[in-house]
């Protein structure tokens, strides 16, 4: 494909000459996306490039993320891709600071006028490894509720179909997409049921943070199963049925998922579906939602 064309701060950034000197201290001086990109991966130099190299691979991975002109967080992408300096991390980088962007602009929401006595709205997340029997547990406290329940791998499937996916933005979309979906229920003082993995920290303290800025009440559920020969029988033998994704997942990604949990550290309750019925712990749910 031709190069596309350069953005004004783009231009500016890496001059006329044959040669980028530079790249670094030009992108750092402009500010913005480039800027905070460049703070996260803290670069000592970028070292000469060639210009045309540069803007080639810039407008390869402008292209890559669906814009039509190169800016400076591309020129950024682009050094990467001539020097092979990492790219895939770069892209991880630029997709991870989006999100925190639009973490920001999710918790500067406000709460819609509610009538005098109203009651808080409640955000409950459920979260777990695959085979722990939180996606059951979430619909059945979403019929419980009344409340619409926002499944990750739905979300994903209907984006599978679109290439939308790749390895640098799935995981900042799909965590992004939740918050989203949950931000504008909870303003409109709604209940909602996140299914989701949750095995990262920071999706569950932003659900929090989100919820408690907008006037609600979070409840965190941490889906187990003590006996991980029935955990595995029911990964390797059900069939989901959610348009675009996959069926099941193989014991080896469990394993992943679990070897990637980080520890929930602020109180939540813990169901474990070994022991327990589904009944009894859509109870202990549904008590803790009430409280």
């Amino acid at each position: 494909m031709d190069d596309l064309p350069l953005h004004p701060s783009a231009e500016a950034a890496i001059g006329t000459d044959e040669v980028v000197r530079d790249l670094f201290a030009a992108v750092a001086g402009a500010g913005g996306t480039a800027a905070e990109l460049l703070d996260r991966l803290a670069p000592a130099s970028s070292g000469a490039v060639a210009r045309a190299d540069l803007v080639t691979a810039a407008s390869l991975e402008s292209d890559r993320l669906g814009d039509v002109l190169v800016r400076p967080e591309h020129l950024v992408l682009g050094w990467a891709r001539v020097t092979g300096s990492g790219p895939a991390h770069v892209r991880e980088e630029l997709q991870l600071l989006m999100a925190d962007r639009a973490q920001a602009r999710y918790e500067a929401l406000r709460p819609l006028p509610r009538d005098d006595g109203a009651r808080p709205p409640r955000a409950v997340l459920l979260a777990g490894v695959p085979g722990t029997g939180k996606s059951t547990l979430a619909e059945a406290l979403a019929r419980r509720l009344r409340a619409p329940v926002f499944s990750v791998d739905w979300q994903l499937g209907a984006l599978v179909p679109f290439g939308a996916l790749r390895l640098d933005n799935t995981m900042p979309l799909a965590e992004t997409n939740l918050v989203a979906s949950s931000a504008r229920q909870l303003q409109l003082g709604l209940d909602v049921v996140v299914d989701a993995t949750g095995h990262r920290r920071q999706l569950r303290d932003r659900l929090r943070s989100v919820t408690e800025r907008l006037g609600g009440a979070f409840v965190g559920v941490e889906c187990v199963c003590s006996d991980e020969e029935v955990q595995r029988r029911r990964v390797e033998g059900r069939e989901r049925g959610i348009p675009g994704w996959h069926a099941t997942v193989s014991w080896e990604h469990v394993l992943r998922v679990k070897s990637l949990w980080e520890s929930w550290d602020e109180p939540h309750l813990v169901v474990d579906s070994a022991v327990e019925t589904p009944g009894s712990a859509l109870l202990k749910v549904v008590e803790a939602v009430g409280a």
